[in-house]
């Protein structure tokens, strides 16, 4: 059976997307998807997909949307608030061959105030492209966990999620790790451990992050959240080169 379901994608109120136009495509797993910008500048989307019946429907939207979400978040670098089902219905065929929808429930959204950052036509057309395409799982794991990690407020768990990032795609190879961001940030500060294991300022902060610690570095952390958010962006279109990340 043929279901159209409606959801929502919210930013955070720093920064919103703003679509001139709807963005239809198609995914990978069949399902047609429109977002559209809605009055308070989030994200409206319909999802029209075939499913046995409703609990299906909606679990596979979720994940369709889970999967928009993580896209928007890596590719254009938005924090993401949280996307959820606003509605859902099913279309069905009567007698006289017509089809009717039934089921349809929207929960309303208020409206809020923030920067928008609007796509043209030629950056909606590329957007369109990238969440058509087809993603490894590796890859699809690395950018939910990116969407995670910026979408967080707390600059200390930020932090935390960004360099647990880096560890995974590192696969806690320290040495590598160490190795490259002294490769790729030259004046980087290197500091040693009391077993005199050389470690970039990075881990020194990773490691000092814990509620026993003295003098939490607050200030040190914020500081270098963007250096690090920026060498974890890198890294990751380093690893998976341009054909996933163009």
């Amino acid at each position: 059976m043929e279901y159209r379901v409606e959801g929502m994608i919210r930013f955070h109120l720093a920064s919103k997307l703003k679509l001139g136009e709807t963005l239809s495509f198609s995914s990978p797993s069949g399902a047609q998807v429109a977002l559209n910008s809605a009055s308070d500048d989030n994200l409206s989307v319909q999802i029209v997909l075939e499913a046995d019946d409703p609990t299906g429907a909606k679990e596979m939207a979720e994940i369709e949307l889970d999967r928009i979400c993580n896209l928007l978040s890596y590719f254009h670098d938005f924090p993401l608030e949280q996307s959820s089902i606003t509605g859902m219905s099913s279309v069905q065929v009567d007698a006289e061959g017509k089809q009717i929808t039934v089921g349809e429930a929207i929960v309303g959204i208020d409206a809020v105030l923030s920067v928008v950052k609007e796509l043209g036509p030629k950056s909606a057309e590329k957007l369109r492209h990238r969440l058509e395409k087809v993603y490894p799982v590796d890859f699809e794991d690395v950018i939910s966990m990116w969407r995670e990690a910026i979408s967080t407020e707390s600059p200390t768990l930020k932090y935390i999620l960004l360099y647990r990032l880096m560890e995974y795609m590192f696969k806690n190879d320290m040495n590598a790790l160490t190795a490259w961001v002294i490769q790729k940030e030259l004046s980087v500060q290197i500091l040693e451990d009391r077993q005199r294991h050389r470690h970039t300022v990075y881990t020194y902060l990773r490691d000092n992050v814990h509620p026993k610690t003295k003098v939490f570095p607050h200030t040190e952390i914020k500081d270098a959240l963007p250096k690090l958010q920026s060498l974890v962006k890198q890294f990751i279109e380093e690893k998976y080169g341009s054909k996933y990340t163009c």
